[in-house]
């Protein structure tokens, strides 16, 4: 009896794609489609069903109101204002993250008692939606004064 002992060349006919290769071309066009959806909205403007487009807010920074502060002096210059060192409130509690327009107005009225009768302090606050930032409060009036 004799064995036969068949040797592999490793050629692969002509036209032909690997495995690997086929994985390789495969993963470069998912991350070529993952990446165009959004670019294509945000850089070119077009806007397709096929494409997948990118949210600023999904869900966490929905409502999330950010908020900034500023007193007038009496020699008329505005300043920023501390909330949290105004209001002797640790930086981590609730003044830190305020989601309702309640909370904002809560916040604004500790801060114009804290500050006395007569203080001129200036918000502007805008709100986190779907579509982006929403300008709730600008700094054009004092907000002592509601």
């Amino acid at each position: 009896m004799a064995d036969v002992v068949s040797i592999g060349t490793g050629a692969e006919a002509v036209g032909r794609l690997s495995a690997g290769r086929l994985q390789f071309f495969a993963f470069m066009a998912i991350a070529a489609f993952m990446i165009a959806g959004p670019a294509a909205e945000q850089v070119f403007g077009v806007q397709s069903p096929l494409l997948r487009s990118w949210t600023m807010f999904s869900a966490i920074g929905l409502d999330v109101i950010d908020a900034s502060f500023e007193i007038r002096r009496p020699d008329g210059a505005l300043v920023p204002l501390d909330r949290f060192e105004i209001l002797g409130a640790p930086r981590d509690g609730r003044l830190k993250r305020m989601e309702s327009r309640e909370e904002l107005a809560s916040v604004i009225q500790r801060l114009c008692t804290a500050a006395g009768q007569g203080a001129d302090i200036r918000v502007r606050a805008r709100q986190g939606a779907r579509s982006g930032w929403r300008i709730i409060r600008t700094d054009t009036e004092n907000a002592c004064a509601d």
